[in-house]
């Protein structure tokens, strides 16, 4: 009996956590706003407190709420981030033995369709982000580990120009993926970057949807042969749970 009690326990801490997050959603509530207590929980959904707190733990693992101890303490609602999913994502690639090149490949596959949809959508205040960016990397462009941040931060602000809230986590989860990967930019490739992402950006402001992606496209081309010449075991490196 104890063991069916416990088998239980699992699906009823999900029912819960669900419960939980359309109740944050109906409410209109926003990151640093407190839930009701532990105890008026139990009793609005009827649940046993360690089922409960099951439900509260998986949503702290997932960046929805995190739980604030001492007086005053309880539930308070959190904002999950890119750092999250990626992690999960991480998980399920480890399981599935993808390497590094199966990064790359997925985002030379999505990252010119990114671009386009930004070349459409894009506000000026993107144009903005994405040009303040281009600067950084030119600032940057002998410092190798500050190049390759800014590098990055530029295709996130691609995937956030797009107006497409899945490219907006998913890029940026992407990225947290190949933080581990042996990668380093010699300065010719880092000046062949900078020119590709200048050209990229030119694209988008230009709100030109084709030439965007077409350039993104030629970039990833560009990148995949200087990878495979370059860094070739780095590409066959498998993913790590731990990578993010």
């Amino acid at each position: 009996m104890r063991h069916a009690e416990n088998a239980s326990k699992p699906k009823v801490a999900s029912r819960i956590a669900r419960v939980i997050v359309r109740e944050i959603r109906r409410r209109g509530l926003v990151p640093g706003d407190k839930l009701i207590s532990e105890q008026k929980m139990v009793e609005r959904y009827g649940v046993a407190r360690g089922s409960l707190r099951e439900a509260l733990r998986f949503l702290e693992m997932q960046g929805v709420l995190r739980i604030k101890s001492g007086p005053g303490g309880g539930p308070v609602v959190e904002s999950p981030s890119t750092a999250h999913f990626a992690s999960t994502l991480a998980l399920l690639l480890q399981s599935a033995g993808a390497s590094f090149r199966a990064v790359v490949e997925a985002r030379a596959a999505i990252e010119p369709d990114i671009a386009g949809l930004a070349a459409e959508r894009g506000t000026e205040q993107d144009h903005a982000r994405l040009a303040e960016c281009l600067a950084a990397m030119q600032a940057t462009i002998e410092d190798a580990a500050a190049f390759r941040e800014e590098n990055r931060r530029f295709h996130d602000l691609v995937a956030l120009a797009s107006g497409n809230p899945v490219f907006a986590f998913l890029i940026p989860a992407l990225h947290a993926l190949s933080e581990g990967a042996p990668v380093l930019y010699t300065p010719s490739e880092r000046r062949r970057i900078l020119r590709a992402t200048t050209a990229i950006h030119a694209a988008i402001a230009a709100r030109n949807a084709a030439l965007a992606a077409d350039t993104m496209r030629r970039f990833f081309e560009a990148s995949l042969v200087h990878l495979a010449r370059a860094h070739p075991h780095a590409l066959d490196r498998p993913l790590s749970w731990e990578d993010p």
